[in-house]
């Protein structure tokens, strides 16, 4: 299992639409798939550094808008309920048996998904639909099955002193014989755990490479 965070440009959207003046920001709570055309989201703007009305008026005016209502204004937030006819962010994920975790974050005119995915498979499918949706970019993939790649604390100690006394550099500095005396071990258990702790971060690494970007 992965959980990845996908920045997408959604200019169909009018709840996008409305924050690509960077004045606003919304957090959209809950969404339900009305059908293959429409959702509707539960909202919240989160900030707004503008006239409201500018706002409610891209929002409204918008193609994409059917309907839209305000429910519940506070000093810091306003809520509301929207109906959109756009659909594709949360298609390309829905059927590609990714599943999104709320809140989905609005500004600068994305959508900011958290999404859970089965496999890397069904990730890459996703970002295959994403590509007929908008520009799009992977912010960050994480293994939720990873616990094997996490780096001991004698691993983590052993290859920080291995960098900070410049057993890494194009010119080696030192020799296993150097860490081995600093960290009061033998050199073929520093040998051991270095070897290990570099495994698991070049695995680490190639997993999340695995998933690519897109544009």
């Amino acid at each position: 299992m992965f959980i990845a965070k996908i920045r997408v440009n959604q200019h169909t959207c009018s709840l996008a639409k409305a924050t690509e003046n960077g004045q606003v920001s919304m957090e959209l709570l809950e969404y339900i798939l009305m059908n293959d055309e429409e959702a509707l989201f539960l909202g919240r703007i989160s900030r707004i550094d503008c006239e409201p009305r500018e706002c409610f008026e891209i929002i409204e005016n918008h193609e994409s808008t059917k309907f839209f209502q305000i429910l519940e204004k506070t000093k810091t937030s306003l809520d509301f309920l929207a109906v959109i006819r756009d659909t594709t962010g949360i298609k390309a994920f829905e059927e590609s048996y990714c599943f999104i975790k709320p809140p989905i974050i609005v500004e600068d005119g994305n959508k900011l998904y958290t999404v859970y995915a089965p496999d890397l498979n069904l990730l890459k499918k996703a970002y295959e639909k994403l590509k007929r949706v908008g520009n799009w970019e992977v912010i960050e993939v994480k293994s939720l099955n990873s616990k094997g790649l996490k780096l001991t604390e004698r691993q983590y100690a052993i290859l920080k002193a291995a960098y900070d006394m410049g057993y890494f550099d194009r010119k080696r500095k030192v020799r296993l014989e150097d860490i081995a005396s600093v960290m009061n071990l033998s050199k073929s258990a520093v040998h051991k755990h270095l070897q290990e702790g570099i495994s698991r971060l070049v695995t680490k690494y190639f997993r999340s490479e695995e998933l690519g970007d897109g544009e």
